[in-house]
């Protein structure tokens, strides 16, 4: 589809970068559309601030290209890219005013300076610091220097905003508070967002579009909030959080429902839908937190189990305020978290090294795509179907 000159879609198509021996991206495609607020999401050394750089060009893409607003940006300066990089430092003069340091980039590109302090003044108005306009930076909070470091990298009018993990600075009051500022001022300007950071409660607070990363390649990219209930793998299950983990072989399938065996003789139900998994053959399915009830076991007493419940000991409780984070100790090595609502909770707490049951309803779980499955029902030498 053609893009008009003030289009804000990044378009990373077969990328590729290598830093000697070492592939940090390898061969990423990805489109970001015009408007939206996008963060790239994983652990450290995963490419996602090296994308950044491509887009900004301070890298340069061993393979592939890089579009924006449709036309290929490769070998292009930042000011004929439309894009501007707010960094995790900030990178604030110390020197200048507040005004000064909003106005800089204007300056170096030859506007006078009373044009380019009232567009300034306009953006400092935006970020609401119309009272601090002649402080300098050392004079200002943590969140104030992060709202000029904004302002600045807006002046420019640029199509894309880049941001290298811009609430690390702050402390946890002041992320809460700024990712939310962020936001509002991406919906008001219309202009696309390009977040790069590890904290996943953030990219689902703020984002329209969550990439999730891992050595150097998408694991997935979808909105924030199928990122978060309906996880493409294991890998993004367990890295997002929410959700626990379910695996297992295969013992039978109907009515599109799956019972696997799990480790030390957990069985669970992994809904299927028209897909026939063959007997022994390995199923993943995940389980959100908040979807899993705890029950006390009394001392001496033999729990009940069956399909979708778990035998384990409280290990640790954390108070979130409107839920307790239950973490369980199983018989394997994969950990087990309840959301406990608080109200449940404290009307029948639980302490550390209780034995509880945990229960679930089939309904809830989501199938994940970590395996083949294979059919009962399909012939020798067919192609084997992917969960999705």
């Amino acid at each position: 589809m053609s893009q008009t000159t003030g289009s804000g879609e990044v378009a990373v198509v077969g990328v590729t970068k290598r830093f000697g021996e070492t592939t940090a991206v390898k061969e990423l495609s990805l489109t970001i559309p015009h408007g939206s607020y996008c963060c790239l999401l994983g652990p450290s050394g995963c490419g996602k601030t090296t994308i950044l750089r491509m887009i900004a060009g301070h890298e340069k893409p061993s393979s592939g290209d890089i579009r924006i607003g449709g036309q290929s940006v490769i070998g292009l300066p930042q000011v004929q890219r439309g894009t501007a990089m707010m960094f995790q430092s900030y990178a604030l003069f110390p020197h200048r005013s507040v005004l000064d340091n909003v106005a800089f980039a204007l300056k170096m590109r030859g506007v006078g300076l009373a044009d380019r302090h009232a567009k300034a003044r306009e953006l400092i108005e935006k970020v609401q610091l119309e009272k601090f306009a002649d402080r300098l930076p050392g004079q200002l909070s943590g969140g104030q220097q992060q709202r000029v470091a904004l302002a600045r990298a807006l002046i420019t009018n640029p199509r894309v905003l880049l941001l290298d993990e811009p609430l690390s600075a702050l402390d946890e009051f002041l992320r809460l508070r700024m990712r939310g500022e962020l936001r509002r001022v991406q919906k008001e300007l219309g202009i696309t967002f390009v977040h790069v950071t590890h904290t996943q409660l953030e990219a689902i607070a703020v984002a329209d579009m969550v990439v999730v990363m891992a050595q150097g390649h998408i694991e997935q990219a979808a909105s924030a909030r199928d990122i978060f209930v309906a996880p493409r793998n294991a890998y993004v299950a367990r890295f997002v959080g929410g959700q626990n983990v379910l695996s297992g072989s295969v013992e039978s399938t109907m009515n599109g429902v799956a019972a696997v065996a799990g480790r030390n003789g957990a069985r669970y139900a992994i809904p299927v839908g028209d897909q026939r998994p063959m007997r022994g053959s390995p199923l993943w399915g995940s389980i959100r937190r908040d979807r899993v009830a705890i029950e006390k076991i009394a001392p001496g007493a033999k729990p009940s189990t069956g399909l979708n419940a778990v035998v384990g000991e409280v290990h640790t409780l954390e108070n979130q305020g409107t839920y307790v984070k239950v973490t369980l100790d199983l018989a394997n090595d994969e950990e087990f978290v309840a959301h406990v609502p608080d109200d449940s909770f404290f009307a029948q707490p639980l302490d550390i090294g209780e034995r509880v049951v945990a229960r679930w309803s089939a309904s809830d779980v989501k199938l994940l795509d970590d395996a083949l499955i294979a059919s009962d029902s399909a012939p020798a030498g067919a192609v084997m179907a992917t969960a999705r």
